[in-house]
Parts: C-alpha cells; structure tokens; sequence
C-alpha cells in the first residue's frame, strides 16, 4: 500500500479523525462511514473517510483507497468490514 511513513499518516489521521468527531469510538466511526449499512465500508465509503481525515486529494484519493483496500481487505471480499477496520486500529482504540 505505502511507505511506513504513509501508513503512519493515514493511522495518525485517522485516529485524529475518530477522536475528535466520534469521541474515539471506532465503531461509531465504522457504522458511520459503513453508508449503506452494508456490514463493510467499500471503496467510495472508504474515499469519504479519507476526505474527512484529510489524506489525500480530489485527484489522488481514490489511489489511496485502493492501496488502502489491497492491504486492509483481507478476505478480498471488496469491502472492509468491522473485524478488519477493528484490526488496523486495535491498538489506537481507547
């Protein structure tokens, strides 16, 4: 997906994200972005988070989901689901 310090920065703004707009909770965050209620968060939901957690730009965030998805999707079903999302962040989670 990217270099470590990419990785760093999507984690740090991320949990900055989670932080500040959903008082750390990470589910909530998950079920928020998860749109359409679908159990995973796919890619267009996925391109939403990374605007609001400011990675990326108009032009280039969709290559960040996609990377994003490669890593983080581990069944390869195309969505992230709440067990792989919860992994990611395990150890930001208060």
């Amino acid at each position: 997906m990217a270099a470590d310090d990419k990785k760093q920065e999507i984690d740090d703004k991320v949990t900055v994200l989670v932080r500040d707009r959903f008082g750390g909770n990470y589910r909530a965050a998950f079920a928020h972005y998860d749109d359409d209620g679908s159990g995973a968060i796919d890619k267009d939901e996925l391109k939403l988070l990374l605007s609001d957690a400011g990675i990326g730009s108009g032009l280039t965030r969709w290559s960040w989901a996609s990377g994003i998805m490669k890593e983080v999707d581990t069944d390869g079903d195309g969505g992230i689901s709440w067990a792989e999302f919860e992994a990611v962040f395990r150890s930001n989670k208060s």
